[in-house]
This record gives structure tokens, C-alpha cells and sequence, in this order.
């Protein structure tokens, strides 16, 4: 006994030891945010996606709208004050505007000011027109450094197609569909993003708001941001975790204390679990430095795995066919079980989902783990393990009911493939890769999400990003792109950059345009009406590093970068068909339609095909692994009913979920591994009792395991638990079939 337990006390403090040594050396973090689990786009997008949108994953954006909207906006503005949180809409004054590019003002033409210096009457009504608008804010600003209006037409046609928002009284404020929002944009410090510290700020702020709703009558107030889907989802991620871990502890305590009735029997058990999920932890925290929860969900998994070697290794030890350890039979089933779920793992690792890669890694950790205990501790305490009566009465029932289904294996699989192509042919299965399968948050905050888009103006807009080698060839190349686009809708919308930056080319084209029209005399009634000589345009350009130097500089690196061997910027677009976009795109080199959602599902949906492929490799494989160690007509025989599991569970899904995804092919690639632990089983200790047995109780555990899995509100879980529980279900009522020549209990 002293043995038993000093081998158990030093198995689990290496193990402890390990992961303490590997915690320390990676210092991992702990992430619930959804937008962290999705695939990179190539490199020079990536880049782009980090330089500039990196920041609005610290965003949080709030709306006002009702009566006292006003009141609510202060008292909240105060409370984010009081708690560290700034507004970040910083846009400059007009005098500040006026300030920066009055130098460079006869280089700066808006096209509107452009179109009136066409002829000498339509300029001098525009002139005075301008001048007698009382309190144009613009005039006010510029008048003084620029008399002939081009540097206020500049600044108010800029503003008008860059800013959606004005200020009213120190408020941002946005006018849609007849109702005024008062808005506030923040960005969060990265340390209140972790889990609990978004889970705490959100609620926090969820209580505030309440508070206000409560205090104001009529009050509409809407929040948006990572900072609400993470604490959303963490929370999610959690009570799925402590639920679905615990209710499995406890089902797979019950089953083991139900066929071994000895508390021993239930510490072996948990133990293997338990070094399994030790081992697991160990290897995830050594290679990867931020570890998502909704993997620890899909880890729950390896529950329902791991204990499937204690089940198998604790039936085989209490026969007692051999006085110390396993039957040789049950030796190589478990070395072949660990194989092949191994590989079946293996095929995640090079997911383009990091979350897949985690779950991959964690598992065949925790399954190597799980062996070697199983291997080299279990058999310590084989004297000390009995099989209850009951248990054994229940399998020698069940070798009965598999022995008569043996016997019409024939019919039985004819049916089964007649039946199923059937099914297809009334109800062929689909696919959906939509992303959005990764998301758990609420409807209430998506909706949240699309109305602050809305306000935001980037609802029905499209990005595109463009790259040069420099500055001046990015502007041009921007200016020539717009250029294209004005001529299928003149009436579309942008926010590029080149609005407040020429390029030095349309500068000196501007220069030109302007001299022109002065010594035409177009210009003529500024210097009549101010009594002050126009002052001459031969002035310097506006280039890349003088903005960058201004007030202008925030709004500038926003959506321009220039680096040491590239530069890049990014806008929006509206008001141009996505077919149109994308074929103005392609003839262009260096410009890119940046559409997240459609090029990770287009990601998606190439992993999915390469699952498939996965599936039909591994079957590929299990006829050859079947060959050697069996027979080929038995290998015949188990690919068969393999093919069988996996076309109904397919089937049965898609009818259930309306469509399959990337996670029912994962789901069905781990069913392919367990089946084969099954039929290995089968086929080595054939339909004897302990082997009924410790596979009942395997796919009992399993399905229960995967069964809590198809009851999360993840749609990525649900599918995969609701796979795998329809598969088991499956393999387990035909992996008896696989018996070529079912031997009766001796």
C-alpha cells in the first residue's frame, strides 16, 4: 500500500513540478476575445490590419438618445472621468486646420472651389455668397490668411465628406434617421481587457448605465465594443466549463463506482483523468503564450477520452487473467488506441484556428499522459480491483443482443448503406463556413454592434487598402483609384486620405489652375472686396512629413503610414457595387478589398475541404492499419462500418442544424479515432464480457461528455459536441459488427 501511494504522490508532484516550471517560463495569458481566435490575412494585409485597426480593439463606443439624453451624456462622461476611462475623439478646430495648411492654401483646391473658378461671374457669386453667410465658421477661420476662399472651401468640403459627427455644446453628436445621438468613443488600457478584469469593467459599466436609465425616463442608452463580447463570452466560456466539467466528473464517478464499487476504483480514475488534464496543461502552456477559454470548453473533451484507457486497463486488471498486468491483447489495444486518437488529433495542428491548434495540442498531451499512467501506475493496484455482478450480468446481456445482430451483419449493413443513400438523395447535406459560428455573444449586442456601425457610417461601407513604395507614388495611386471609381457613380462615397493630402503632383497642378485664374481676372473681387492684393502662389508643397509634424498628425497616421520600405494607407467606400470594387481592384497591384468575414470563411471553408480530404486519408489509413494487423477482408469489414458511423452522423446533423460546418468534420474526425479504438478493441479481445464492458462504459462516458457539449450556445461547440455524441451513438451499436467470427463467453 506504502508503494502504491508513494508512486501516486511522486507521479503528480512531477507533474505539479512541470507545469509550475512551464506556467513560470511562459507566463501565459488568458483570453475570452473572439476577434483573437480568427486567422490571419497574408502578410502585408496583416500588417496593415495591426498598424491601423489594432487600436479598435481597446474601443468602447456609447449612445444617447431621448429627452434626456443630455443629462445622462454629462453624468456618464463624469463617471468614465472618475474611473480613468477618456474619450478619444480628439478631431482639431477649425483655427487649428486653418493654422496647418494655410501655407500650403493655393496648392489645396477642393473640386467644388475648382468647378467656380471656371468662369469670372460663377466665382464672384460663389465669392459672395460665402461672405454674406453670417457666422460661417470657416470664413471666420480663414479669411484672415487667405482672402480668396479657397483654404475655407478646402477645410468645409473636407470636413463635410470626413466628418459625420458635429459638436454641440462640448457633445458629439450624430444625426440618423430623424433622431439626434449624443456619442461617446473611449479607448480601454490593454490591462482592462484581460478576462476577469473585462468581465468586472463590463459589468460595472452595464450597472452604471442602469442607473441611468432608472434616473432618466425616456432615456435610450447603447454600448458597444471587444470589451462587452469578451466579458460576454468569458462568462459564457466559464459557466460552460465549471458545468459541463463538473456534471461529467460526476456521471463518470457514478458509472465506475456502479461497476467496480470501491472508492479505489473512482481515484484510479480521476487520477487518470487528472494526469491527463495536468499533461495536457503542461504542453499548451509551453507552446502557446495567450490561451483562449473557449479551448479549456472544448478541452472538457479529453474527459470523456482519457478515461476511456482506466476503463479498459481496470476491467482487463480485475479478470486477473494475468497475476501482474494487462492481458497481451489489451497491451496492444491501448498502444493502438493512443495511435490512432493521436493522429486524429494531429490533424489540428495545423488549423488556420488557434483554437483548433490549442485543443490539438492539449489533447494528444493529455492522452500521452493519461497512457502512461494508465501503462505504468494502474497495474500497482490490480489486486485491489473486482467487477461487480450487476455489471457483468448487464454485458453478458448485451453480448446476446451484439452476438444475434452479428449473425445478420450482412443485412443489417446493406440496409444501413441503402437507407443512407436514400437519405441523400431526399436530403443532400450543405455546407455553412460563415464565421459567425465562432461567436457566442447575445443578439441584443450584435444589435448593439450594427446600430453604432450605423452611426459610425461603416454599416454598408467597403475598406480597401493600398500599398506603394512611397508616399507621393500612394497618393497618386489612390487619387487615379478614386478617379476610376467617380466615373461609375459620381455621387460615391470615401474618406481617403489624399482628401486632406494631395499628392504633390495635383498640388502643382492646383498651383497652376489658380495662377490661372488670377491672371485671367477671375480672382478679382477678393482684392476689391478685402482691398488686399492676392499674395503669390509660387509657396511650398504640402508633403507627408510636414502633416505629420501638425495638430493634423493623430488623423494623418490613422489612416497613413509611411515606412522605410513601403507605404500604406486604407479608406472606406460606399456607394459602389461589390462587383465593381472588386473589378477595379484586380487591375491594380498593390490595392486589396479588405473583407474579414468573407476571407476567413473563404479560410474556413478551405480548411473544411481539407478535412474532408482528412476523413477520407484517414479511412485510407485505417484499411491499411486493419490490413496488417488483421486481414484485408476484415479490413473490409471495419472501413465499412466506419463509413457507415460517419455518412449517418453527417447526415443526422445536417438535418438537426440545417447545414455542417468545419466543426462537425472535426467532430467526425474524432469519431473516426474513437471507432477505431473500438473495433481494435473488438477485434483483439473479441465480444467477451470485460471488453463489452469497459467499451460500454467508454461510449457511455463519451456520449455524456459530448452530449453537455451540444447543449452550449456556442454554435462552433454545439456542432461539435452534437457530432460526436451522434457518432459514438453509432459506432457503438455497429463496432460489434466488426467481429468477423464472434467468439461465445467461455
Amino acid at each position: 500500500m506504502t508503494k502504491r501511494i508513494t508512486v501516486i504522490v511522486g507521479w503528480f508532484s512531477s507533474l505539479i513540478l512541470l507545469f509550475a516550471a512551464a506556467f513560470w517560463l511562459s507566463k501565459p495569458t488568458f483570453s475570452a476575445d473572439m476577434f483573437s481566435l480568427l486567422p490571419k490575412s497574408h502578410s502585408q494585409i496583416a500588417h496593415a490590419e495591426d498598424v491601423f485597426f489594432q487600436q479598435n480593439a481597446n474601443r468602447i463606443m456609447f449612445s444617447f438618445a431621448g429627452n434626456n439624453k443630455n443629462k445622462a451624456f454629462d453624468d456618464f462622461q463624469k463617471w468614465l472621468d472618475d474611473n480613468a476611462i477618456k474619450s478619444t475623439f480628439n478631431f482639431p478646430s477649425v483655427n487649428d486646420l486653418a493654422q496647418t495648411f494655410s501655407p500650403f492654401k493655393h496648392a489645396l483646391l477642393s473640386d467644388t472651389y475648382k468647378q467656380t473658378l471656371s468662369k469670372k461671374t460663377t466665382f464672384e457669386h460663389y465669392y459672395l455668397e460665402q461672405l454674406n453667410q453670417l457666422g460661417n465658421p470657416f470664413v471666420s477661420a480663414t479669411l484672415s490668411k487667405d482672402t480668396s476662399l479657397s483654404l475655407a472651401a478646402f477645410i468645409e468640403d473636407n470636413l463635410k465628406q470626413s466628418q459625420l459627427f458635429t459638436l454641440e455644446q462640448g457633445r458629439l453628436t450624430r444625426r440618423l434617421k430623424g433622431v439626434e445621438y449624443r456619442v461617446i468613443l473611449a479607448n480601454l488600457a490593454p490591462e482592462n481587457l484581460g478576462v476577469n478584469k473585462s468581465i468586472d469593467l463590463a459589468g460595472a459599466i452595464i450597472k452604471q448605465i442602469n442607473i441611468l436609465n432608472k434616473t432618466y425616463p425616456d432615456l435610450r442608452v447603447t454600448y458597444s465594443g471587444v470589451l462587452f463580447h469578451t466579458a460576454e463570452n468569458a462568462k459564457q466560456a466559464k459557466y460552460e466549463m465549471s458545468l459541463f466539467g463538473g456534471i461529467s466528473l460526476l456521471a463518470l464517478i457514478a458509472m465506475v463506482f456502479w461497476v467496480f464499487r470501491r472508492l479505489n476504483s473512482i481515484l484510479l480514475a480521476s487520477f487518470t483523468v487528472l494526469s491527463a488534464l495536468i499533461g495536457g496543461a503542461i504542453a499548451m502552456v509551453l507552446l502557446f503564450n495567450t490561451i483562449h477559454l473557449l479551448t479549456l470548453v472544448f478541452a472538457v473533451t479529453l474527459i470523456g477520452i482519457a478515461i476511456d484507457y482506466a476503463f479498459h486497463g481496470m476491467t482487463d486488471l480485475a479478470k486477473k487473467e494475468h497475476e501482474k498486468g494487462y492481458s497481451k491483447g489489451t497491451q496492444s489495444a491501448l498502444l493502438l488506441s493512443l495511435i490512432t486518437t493521436t493522429l486524429g488529433y494531429c490533424c489540428l495542428l495545423g488549423a488556420p484556428l488557434t483554437l483548433l491548434s490549442q485543443v490539438g495540442v492539449f489533447v494528444i498531451a493529455g492522452l500521452v499522459s493519461a497512457w502512461l499512467f494508465t501503462v505504468l501506475v494502474l497495474p500497482l493496484w490490480q489486486s485491489t480491483l473486482r467487477l461487480s455482478p450487476s455489471s457483468l450480468l448487464v454485458s453478458q446481456k448485451l453480448i446476446k443482443v451484439f452476438l444475434y445482430c452479428n449473425s445478420l451483419k450482412k443485412p443489417i449493413l446493406i440496409t444501413l448503406l441503402v437507407l443512407i443513400s436514400a437519405l441523400f438523395l431526399i436530403k443532400p447535406i450543405s455546407f455553412n463556413d460563415d464565421v459567425k459560428l465562432l461567436n457566442a455573444s447575445s443578439e441584443h449586442l450584435m444589435l448593439n454592434e450594427k446600430k453604432h456601425l450605423l452611426l459610425l457610417g461603416q454599416w454598408d461601407t467597403q475598406i480597401v487598402f493600398m500599398f506603394a513604395d512611397s508616399d507621393e507614388a500612394l497618393l497618386q495611386k489612390q487619387e487615379q483609384f478614386l478617379k476610376r471609381l467617380t466615373q461609375l457613380n459620381p455621387n460615391f462615397k470615401h474618406n481617403s486620405i489624399s482628401h486632406w493630402l494631395p499628392s504633390l503632383q495635383k498640388q502643382s497642378d492646383n498651383q497652376a489652375l489658380f495662377e490661372q485664374a488670377k491672371n485671367k481676372g477671375t480672382l478679382d473681387i477678393a482684392e476689391r472686396v478685402t482691398g488686399q492684393a492676392l499674395v503669390s502662389t509660387k509657396a511650398p508643397l504640402l508633403t507627408y512629413e510636414t502633416l505629420a509634424t501638425s495638430t493634423f498628425k493623430p488623423l494623418l497616421l490613422s489612416q497613413m503610414v509611411v515606412e522605410s520600405e513601403q507605404s500604406i494607407t486604407w479608406m472606406s467606400i460606399s456607394g459602389i457595387s461589390s462587383d465593381q470594387l472588386i473589378n477595379e481592384v484586380e487591375k491594380n497591384n498593390g490595392i486589396y478589398l479588405y473583407n474579414k468575414p468573407k476571407q476567413i470563411s473563404a479560410l474556413l471553408s478551405d480548411y473544411r475541404e481539407y478535412l474532408l480530404l482528412s476523413l477520407v486519408l484517414a479511412g485510407f489509413i485505417s484499411w491499411l492499419l486493419f490490413s496488417w494487423r488483421f486481414t484485408i477482408k476484415i479490413a473490409l469489414l471495419q472501413v465499412t462500418i466506419l463509413s457507415v458511423v460517419v455518412l449517418s452522423m453527417l447526415w443526422v446533423c445536417n438535418a438537426i442544424q440545417g447545414s455542417l460546418s468545419l466543426f462537425n468534420l472535426l467532430g467526425a474526425l474524432l469519431v473516426i479515432a474513437l471507432a477505431i479504438d473500438y473495433l481494435v478493441f473488438y477485434q483483439i479481445n473479441k465480444l467477451e464480457p470485460k471488453n463489452v464492458l469497459a467499451i460500454s462504459l467508454s461510449a457511455a462516458s463519451s456520449m455524456w461528455v459530448f452530449g453537455m457539449l451540444s447543449a452550449s450556445d456556442t454554435p462552433a461547440i454545439f456542432s461539435f459536441g452534437l457530432s460526436v455524441m451522434v457518432g459514438i451513438l453509432a459506432i457503438y451499436f455497429l463496432s460489434p459488427l466488426s467481429v468477423l467470427k464472434p467468439q461465445k463467453e467461455q
